[in-house]
C-alpha cells in the first residue's frame, strides 16, 4: 500500500535514527569482543602460570594509596578476575543480542517503506539485498560467531575451571566463589540461545552476534 510523502518522509528519519543506534552498539559489541579476550588471556596466564603472572605486576595508586599488587594474594586477584569476565560475558551477550533485536525491526522498516513506495525491492538494503548471494566468507564468519566461539569459550571455562580446582592451593571458599561465577558465564552463553543461519526474507539472523 502506497503511503504519501509525509509518512514516508516520516518512517525513513525513523529509518535513519534506528539504523545510527544500531551502529554505534555494534562499536560497543566490538570492543566488548576484543576486552573480553584480552580479559580471558589474562584469566589464563594466573591460572596455568601464576607465578609468572604475579611476577609482573606492579603498583597502582588507588585513592592516593600505593597499592602493590604482588603482595595481594592470587585467590583475591582471581576472585576478580572471574567477576570481570562473567560481567564482561553478560555485557557482550546483551548489547548484541540488542543489536540482533534491532536488526529485526530494521528490516520491518524496510518493508513497510518498500510497500509504501510501490517497489518490492527498492529500501532493502540491510535486509533482503544483503542475504541475496550470501559469500563463504560471511558464512564462514556465521560459522565462527554461531559455533566456534562460544563453543571455545565454554570449554576455555571449564578447562580453567578444572585446573584452578586441581592444581592451585587456595582454600575451598576462593575455588567455589570463582566456580559460581564461572557457572554464570556459561549459563549467559546457554540463555544467549543460538538460532540458524539467516535467510533472505526472513527477518531474521543468527543470535549469536554477528560481524556485519
Amino acid at each position: 500500500m502506497a503511503l504519501d510523502a509525509d509518512k514516508l518522509s516520516l518512517l525513513h528519519d525513523h529509518y535513519k535514527e534506528t539504523f545510527a543506534l544500531i551502529r554505534d552498539r555494534e562499536g560497543q559489541r566490538d570492543k566488548l569482543f576484543l576486552w573480553l579476550l584480552v580479559i580471558f588471556a589474562f584469566l589464563a596466564i594466573e591460572i596455568q602460570y601464576p607465578a609468572n603472572f604475579n611476577g609482573i605486576l606492579g603498583h597502582v595508586t588507588v585513592a592516593g594509596n600505593d597499592v602493590d599488587l604482588q603482595k595481594l594474594p592470587l585467590s583475591r586477584l582471581l576472585n576478580v578476575s572471574w567477576v570481570f569476565t562473567a560481567a564482561f560475558v553478560l555485557k557482550y551477550c546483551q548489547v548484541a543480542k540488542a543489536v540482533d533485536r534491532q536488526y529485526s525491526y530494521l528490516h520491518m522498516l524496510e518493508d513497510r517503506i518498500s510497500d509504501g513506495l510501490g517497489d518490492a525491492d527498492l529500501y532493502r538494503r540491510e535486509g533482503r539485498a544483503y542475504l541475496e548471494r550470501y559469500p563463504t566468507l560471511l558464512g564462514w564468519a556465521w560459522a565462527y560467531y554461531t559455533i566456534l566461539f562460544p563453543a571455545a569459550l565454554a570449554i576455555a571455562v571449564v578447562y580453567l575451571l578444572g585446573v584452578e580446582c586441581i592444581s592451585l592451593h587456595e582454600s575451598v571458599l576462593s575455588k567455589a566463589f570463582d566456580v559460581v561465577f564461572g557457572f554464570s558465564v556459561l549459563v549467559a552463553l546457554a540463555l544467549y540461545r543460538i538460532k540458524g543461519r539467516p535467510k533472505a526474507g526472513t527477518g531474521r539472523w543468527a543470535v549469536w552476534p554477528f560481524h556485519r
